[in-house]
């Protein structure tokens, strides 16, 4: 996407986020990377490659709700305010450690003057940006927006803003809204969440045998489309419980015509985006604005699915054991197209959903080859001049699924006198049409989906979807 329609956009989206912002003073902090260690310098600049510039210049965000436990029932605010300090102060002190141990999260993109497509990362220890702020009322989740209580641009277009930044809001009830961000050029998910329990593991007490990513640079390798609308915070939330999960995977695996679990199996995880991709599209070609929708001349009778899939575990760079970081920080993730034919999509059976999940199972399969991600980098760096337009994956629905990964796990050595008691704050964001995510929520999945708003009717009452999954409240 040109830079220019980016910019644009972000003008657009910080406008409209300033009805949601509150009255209260925000301190920032910039936190630098201690020096317990005393670690070699990175002295060259990391310069981004080819799954690092196909990623969009934005800032993900990832929401944490904490609670304090009081004493008593009655607990002063001064008493709260004095405790919100110290967890601060705790945070302050461990992330200075997380940064030294993870030098590109605490350093700078920069962009040539000469070449725009020539962007690096300096390790030169900025550091992240820490913000408080207090609020005097009570915590209500359906008053708050993921964007609202970040304290960051969704676009990480400014080059003066760090790359790693959060904040902690305190609530007069004691609840703490913790939303981490960095910027997207710099790390995919999983290294993000490496980060994350790096930083998660130096809060407290569990610091042996920590193991850092062993490179921050990618293995060596063997005119954009139109922005879509956009969805401000609205969009049709749903559950699925972890059973009926299991249910819909066993009702399409039974559909199958072909008994034969090698080549015909397909994952809990194939056989709901393809429930969500096939509710989604029958609602998109049920309104009157289904012509804006993304066509492709090539293939008038197919529609396409982004689907972020992460390429460590098939080039042998996935975590050496469990809980512990995996062997490459930075973007991995191979950013596939599934195509399937419209006429399943618009058919709402078991039978039509088994058959997208097939394709979306033998698409990661066959495009997740050695050979096929060699190919793949090599297109991407070939292409490095025109960077400046972006390349981007062509897709009618883009999908990513952050299941795997569980913030609430995360404790940061506050001690018993916190609990986590999670959040929907993520699916309470700013969203493409088109766009859906799967997170963790307790005991099944929380998706947001995001269509065009006449598109919202038809999808709330699909027969396929509601069968599997709940409609939230927003």
């Amino acid at each position: 996407m040109p830079r220019d329609q980016f910019q644009a956009l972000s003008s657009l989206v910080s406008q409209s986020l300033v009805t949601t912002m509150h009255a209260a003073t925000m301190d920032a902090e910039l936190v630098r990377p201690s020096t317990k260690r005393n670690l070699p310098s990175i002295v060259e600049p990391i310069r981004l490659r080819a799954f690092d510039l196909i990623m969009p210049p934005i800032n993900v965000r990832i929401p944490m709700v904490f609670k304090i436990i009081p004493a008593s029932a009655s607990v002063p605010g001064s008493i709260l305010r004095e405790q919100f300090e110290t967890i601060v102060t705790k945070l302050k002190a461990s992330l200075a450690d997380a940064l030294e141990l993870c030098p590109p999260v605490a350093g700078t993109i920069h962009t040539s003057p000469d070449d725009a497509s020539d962007i690096t990362i300096d390790c030169d220890g900025r550091g992240a940006t820490f913000m408080t702020q207090v609020e005097r009322q009570s915590y209500v989740e359906s008053e708050h927006t993921l964007d609202g209580l970040s304290g960051t641009d969704l676009f990480g277009m400014d080059a003066s803003k760090t790359i790693f930044a959060v904040k902690l809001t305190l609530f007069s009830c004691g609840t703490i809204a913790m939303v981490t961000s960095m910027h997207h050029f710099v790390a995919d998910l999983t290294s993000y969440m490496d980060f994350l329990r790096i930083w998660d593991r130096l809060s407290g007490d569990d610091t042996g045998n920590l193991v850092l990513p062993e490179s921050c640079n990618p293995p060596p390798s063997s005119g954009p489309p139109p922005m879509p609308a956009l969805r401000m915070f609205d969009g049709l939330r749903w559950f699925i419980s972890d059973a009926s999960l299991a249910q819909l995977k066993t009702d399409c695996m039974a559909s199958f015509s072909v008994k034969d679990p090698v080549r015909y199996w397909i994952s809990s995880a194939d056989a709901f985006t393809a429930l969500v991709w096939g509710a989604m599209t029958r609602a998109r070609h049920d309104i009157s604005t289904k012509s804006a929708l993304s066509t492709n001349e090539a293939h008038a009778e197919l529609e396409s699915l982004g689907v972020a899939v992460d390429g460590r575990e098939r080039l042998g760079l996935d975590s050496p054991e469990a809980g512990s970081p995996t062997r490459y920080f930075g973007n991995l993730n191979l950013s596939l197209a599934v195509y399937t034919p419209r006429i399943n999509l618009l058919e709402a059976t078991l039978e039509a959903t088994s058959r997208i999940a097939l394709a979306i199972r033998k698409t990661i399969q066959d495009e997740t080859t050695l050979d096929a991600i060699a190919s793949r980098v090599a297109f991407i760096e070939a292409t490095r001049p025109d960077t400046t337009q972006r390349i981007v994956l062509e897709g009618d629905c883009r999908s990513t699924n952050w299941a795997k990964h569980d913030p609430t796990k995360f404790d940061f050595g506050l001690g018993s006198e916190m609990k986590s008691i999670g959040t929907t704050l993520a699916t309470k964001t700013i969203y493409p049409a088109g766009m859906f995510l799967i997170t963790r929520g307790s005991g099944g999945l929380l998706v947001a989906t995001t269509v065009e708003e006449e598109a919202d009717v038809p999808l709330s009452m699909d027969p396929l979807l509601t069968r599997y999954a709940e409609l939230l409240s927003n």
